[in-house]
């Protein structure tokens, strides 16, 4: 794997050059976070993920941004490149937002998406569980029809408070006009 070719690509999306799907896999994988990081840049950029070669299919894709996700939530890395668990949890956000709107909440990929929460919050300690909290669950709830692909939470023990927690705090955000009402 070459790392600082990986580097140099993700600070600079001009430098040329296919990307080896092999050198992505183990940056990401790899135990150096930062390198994990720039990787993460590479594979959410629409210019560079179409250099990777030969391509990162969709469920690979799916399977290797939610992995970093977790490393990132569960271990809180502090760098240039890499999230923090917050920035994991808000990234994670946006994209169980994006496939509930594409696809809806029964959709598969929401499914997985839902179970991998519940996974985390479950083994979770309380940093774990704010995090799931505060940066997914407030923000999803915003939009008060999601809310609904989550009602079986209300009827478990353990998942019960973050569902209550998150539907309070988005009960409470103040409600934006829509332009030109006022």
């Amino acid at each position: 794997m070459d790392k600082n070719f990986l580097f140099a690509i993700a600070m600079d999306e001009q430098q040329e050059g296919a990307i080896p799907k092999a050198d992505v896999l183990a940056g990401i994988y790899s135990d150096d976070v930062e390198l994990a990081g720039a990787v993460y840049d590479i594979v959410t950029s629409s210019k560079l993920r179409i250099r990777i070669e030969p391509p990162l299919a969709d469920d690979e894709l799916d399977k290797l941004i939610t992995e970093y996700f977790e490393r990132c939530i569960l271990t809180d890395p502090k760098g240039e490149w890499t999230l923090t668990r917050y920035s994991a949890a808000r990234e994670a956000q946006g994209c169980i937002l994006e496939t509930w709107e594409s696809e809806g909440g029964c959709s598969e990929a929401f499914t997985k998406w839902k179970k991998w929460m519940e996974k985390l919050y479950r083994a979770g300690d309380e940093g774990i569980r704010r995090a799931i909290v505060d940066g997914i669950l407030e923000h999803l709830f915003e939009k008060k029809a999601l809310r609904h692909s989550f009602a079986d939470w209300k009827a478990d023990s353990i998942l019960r408070t973050a569902y209550d927690e998150a539907q309070l705090w988005a009960d409470t955000q103040p409600k934006m006009s829509p332009p030109g009402s006022a």
